[in-house]
């Protein structure tokens, strides 16, 4: 898990995870990963999103698979009412 700047230029990793799952033809199995803002907070700026990456493997022919993701970060907006 990483930062992307707005110019979409990346920086490096702040968190990586390995997982080894076995998961059998046709199924589907989920990985939660949960990044609280104190971790995530001090390398992103207003313009910027986190991209995370996933790999996996296929044992028997060594296929690999990748998949990147980018999550556009918003402020939330706040309304006050008095």
């Amino acid at each position: 898990l990483g930062a992307v700047r707005y110019t979409g230029v990346a920086s490096a990793p702040f968190r990586q995870e390995q997982h080894r799952r076995s998961v059998p033809p046709g199924q589907e199995e989920t990985v939660t990963m949960t990044v609280a803002y104190a971790e995530y907070g001090p390398h992103v700026g207003e313009q910027d999103a986190l991209k995370l990456t996933v790999a996996g493997a296929v044992e028997e022919t060594g296929q690999v698979v990748a998949k990147e993701l980018r999550v556009r970060l918003h402020m939330p907006e706040l309304t006050l009412t008095v």
